[in-house]
């Protein structure tokens, strides 16, 4: 006569074999690995699910892509935007398909023209968590890379003399993307803002004329 077992019996003896002992594949990697594996069996689960991964640090969320205006830690504007990034002067959005969204912003180059003060592409930025945040940039240089080559770039307004504002030199006749440093700085650190929430104008003014600006981004990398 076949035995019949209580209720729930065979749920108990499943339960007690899986408190004797971890999962095979963690447990093999757990006994004949460094520790350092330890911290890969432990994200098997998460992977397995897909789930993500952002939160686990400031340099993972960095390299998962852009945000936006909630407090994210980057936030992104297209320089050729209308509603996020106004024109003064000889600024100009400029066809390109080699440029994100189609478009960039440049101050046409005229012969014995310079830049003037009033050459600007203001961005303004809705900054929903405080912290410090640097720029990032897409840019590339005009037809003469040797001088077709820097920004003025300052925030709300400062800095707005002697000069009006951080010089930012570049160099690179494709579309790349990088830090915004004060050239003058010989320690060639990247420049760093401290920002409440709230609205922020990133200004980037003519220096060189036909630089060209594809796109602006914060990037709040701490408190």
């Amino acid at each position: 006569m076949k035995e019949i077992s209580e209720p729930g019996a065979e749920t108990r003896r499943r339960a007690a074999g899986a408190a004797g002992g971890a999962s095979p594949a963690c447990t093999t990697v757990g006994e004949t690995r460094p520790p350092r594996w330890r911290r890969w069996c432990a994200l098997l689960p998460v992977l397995a699910c897909a789930c993500s991964l952002e939160g686990l640090s400031v340099e993972w969320d960095l390299s998962s892509g852009s945000g936006g205006d909630d407090g994210s830690l980057r936030i992104r504007v297209e320089a050729e935007d209308e509603a996020r990034c106004e024109l003064s002067g000889r600024f100009e959005r400029v066809n390109d398909p080699s440029a994100s969204g189609g478009e960039y912003v440049a101050a046409p180059e005229m012969v014995d023209v310079g830049c003037d003060a009033g050459d600007l592409v203001d961005c303004s930025f809705e900054v929903g968590r405080a912290g410090t945040y640097q720029i990032r940039v897409r840019v590339a240089t005009g037809p003469d890379e040797s001088v077709d080559n820097s920004f003025w770039v300052s925030v709300d307004g400062e800095p707005s003399e002697p000069e009006p504002g951080y010089r930012y030199d570049f160099s690179g006749a494709k579309f790349h993307e990088e830090y915004v440093r004060h050239s003058k700085d010989d320690s060639g650190a990247l420049l760093k803002f401290p920002l409440d929430p709230g609205t922020h104008l990133v200004t980037f003014g003519c220096r060189e004329d036909a630089a060209k600006l594809d796109w602006v981004e914060l990037v709040r990398i701490g408190p």
